[in-house]
């Protein structure tokens, strides 16, 4: 864990784009002694924004609307995750029907004419 000056210096920020990039949400560091510390996570989080503003050219508007997309991203794919463990505990009657809606579902997206591939 690394305090926000260390934090600050690892992604290569000033202290001042640091406060922005906690201020927007965009990342969130834990609270330890009253003090704000940073993971990997951060770290992690810290690159993608460096990337979409020095890379990309996006503005901090663009940098919500992206990481909002991703944190979405995430938590689908967590859920996802939970919906395929508590399926695998279910009969194998009860999996087949679930599969096989999922099908009629899937069929249905693809003849819908506002769905896109």
């Amino acid at each position: 864990m690394l305090d926000d000056p260390a934090f600050a210096r690892r992604i290569h920020v000033d202290m001042e784009r640091l406060h922005v990039f906690i201020d927007r949400g965009w990342i969130s560091p834990l609270i330890v002694d009253g003090r704000p510390m940073f993971g990997e996570v951060d770290i992690a989080r810290a690159a993608l924004i460096d990337d979409l503003a020095k890379q990309m050219g996006v503005n901090d508007d663009g940098i919500d609307l992206v990481l909002d997309l991703v944190d979405q991203l995430y938590s689908l794919r967590f859920a996802l995750n939970d919906l395929i463990d508590a399926l695998e505990v279910q009969p194998r009657g009860i999996r087949r029907l679930v599969v096989e809606e999922a099908q009629r579902a899937k069929r249905r997206a693809r003849s819908h004419p506002r769905v896109r591939r």
